[in-house]
């Protein structure tokens, strides 16, 4: 369809791999959270790194190939993708100099310039891509989804700045906005920034990425039909209303608590309704998929799916005990760790061997035998890794919730030896080199499987 390979995909994988990797590693040596408190420098210098670092840079280098490849059209500018990595790491580099050194250490200031850098990427890569989905329109489901999500992105980088100002300039944000919104802000800003990021921007563009990705390689239906759309209205539409509650009642203060309580409650059991109806729209893709063996991808991708909904009924749980407080860490472990980050590190194994395969192998397709897109992975090798970090993530979630710190850095230590082997897999796979076995294809035949690799319906793997 004219959609070239990403020449930035993989550099933004790479940065993302290697920031998520030293999150945990800093995790596990007790350098963080849970061995620090949640609001110390360091943690928030951690939990950026799995923010920013890991889950942005993962979902941003994915969408400069699946956008394209949605809307049948390659997106606005290449470079533009490649200004905005540098942009975001520089910048995150500077927010986490500059969390190391509150509250009055000489590089603070570094916070604030390095969130106005994140925020520019974040702003340069948003608009890339909508220039893409706007010249798409009108857009299929998981094109609405991304959409959706970029709109939290902006959303969350906003937060985040003006957070970021007020950490850094304390006394001049209060002269200029008042002592008691300044305050507010400081105390209630943190929660909606977390939920525009982990619920609005991860979660609602996660949901969207895997209805396509997970359809296209398991040969599944891509329409969804009207469950698929109500998904989305539910899941945004009730996370947009929770923000903007949370947001009426910090500007306003106590000026209508009421009704911004009530429409927080209402967009809450949205979203959690909304969420409930993925699980089943994807239980019914997993059952009508066309592919009966799953591929390691696709496998994991389940377990990944299972926590997030675990994660929605222990938010259900611990609200209905007034412990939702207390296991907020645990719960926010489990949604980053094992819904999104597993998500991403089970979609990372087939992704990588898929577009490396396209770059080497796709040119020959019609002029002699080439190898699967499987010849270039070793999936008994890696499945104990996965095995591994999925079942170090359910430890580290109990132990969360049974406030056992060292079982719980132990637990993530796991979820770092895992992750970098199954990094060391993506390498290989990158290197790998395998003869082909498949008998030649004709050149007519070679021609209509690269029409049909990523038309609708078509051959897809």
């Amino acid at each position: 369809m004219g959609v070239r390979v990403s020449r930035w995909t993989m550099a933004y994988f790479a940065a993302a791999l290697v920031s998520f990797a030293l999150a945990q590693g800093i995790i596990a040596l007790g350098g963080a959270y849970p061995q620090r408190p949640l609001s110390a420098p360091a943690t928030l210098a951690v939990v950026h790194l799995i923010t920013i670092g890991w889950l942005t840079l993962l979902i941003l280098g994915a969408l400069q190939q699946f956008v394209p490849v949605i809307t049948e059209r390659s997106l606005a500018s290449d470079g533009a993708a490649g200004v905005a990595l540098a942009l975001i790491v520089v910048g995150l580099a500077g927010m986490v100099t500059g969390f190391l050194s509150l509250p009055d250490g000489p590089a603070r200031l570094a916070l604030p310039a390095g969130g106005t850098l994140v925020a520019a990427g974040v702003l340069v890569a948003t608009g890339n891509l909508g220039v893409g989905l706007w010249r798409a329109r009108p857009l299929v489901l998981p094109a609405h989804f991304v959409a959706a999500g970029l709109g939290f992105l902006v959303l969350t980088v906003a937060m985040g700045l003006t957070l970021a100002m007020m950490l850094a300039h304390p006394e001049p944000m209060a002269r200029h906005l008042s002592a008691d919104l300044t305050g507010r802000f400081l105390s209630r800003g943190l929660s909606l920034h977390v939920l525009a990021g982990i619920g609005g921007w991860f979660t609602v563009t996660a949901m969207g990425v895997a209805y396509k990705l997970l359809s296209m390689f398991t040969l599944a239906p891509e329409d969804r039909g009207p469950a698929g759309r109500w998904v989305l209205r539910l899941t945004a539409g009730g996370l947009l209303l929770a923000w903007s509650a949370g947001a009426w009642h910090l500007v306003a203060g106590g000026a209508g608590e009421t009704a911004a309580a009530w429409l927080g409650h209402a967009g809450w059991i949205a979203a959690g309704a909304g969420t409930l109806a993925y699980g089943v729209d994807m239980a019914r893709l997993y059952r009508s998929r066309r592919r009966r063996h799953l591929e390691l991808n696709a496998w994991f991708a389940a377990w990944a799916l299972a926590a997030l909904g675990a994660g929605v009924m222990l938010v259900v749980l611990a609200a209905a005990s007034g412990r939702l407080a207390a296991g907020a860490g645990a719960i926010a472990y489990l949604f980053l760790f094992g819904w999104l980050s597993g998500l991403g590190l089970s979609q990372l194994y087939k992704i990588v061997p898929f577009l490396t395969w396209i770059e080497r192998f796709g040119p020959q397709l019609g002029r002699g035998p080439v190898v699967r897109v499987q010849d270039l992975v070793d999936e008994p090798r890696a499945r104990p890794w996965f095995i591994l970090y999925f079942g170090a993530v359910a430890v580290g979630t109990i132990t969360g919730f049974l406030g056992s710190t060292e079982a719980w850095r132990a637990a993530t230590g796991a979820t770092a030896v895992a992750t970098v082997a199954i990094a060391r897999e993506l390498v290989r796979a990158r290197r790998a080199n395998p003869r082909p076995a498949a008998a030649p294809l004709s050149p007519a035949a070679g021609a209509a499987l690269q029409r049909s690799m990523y038309a609708p319906g078509g051959v897809k793997s």
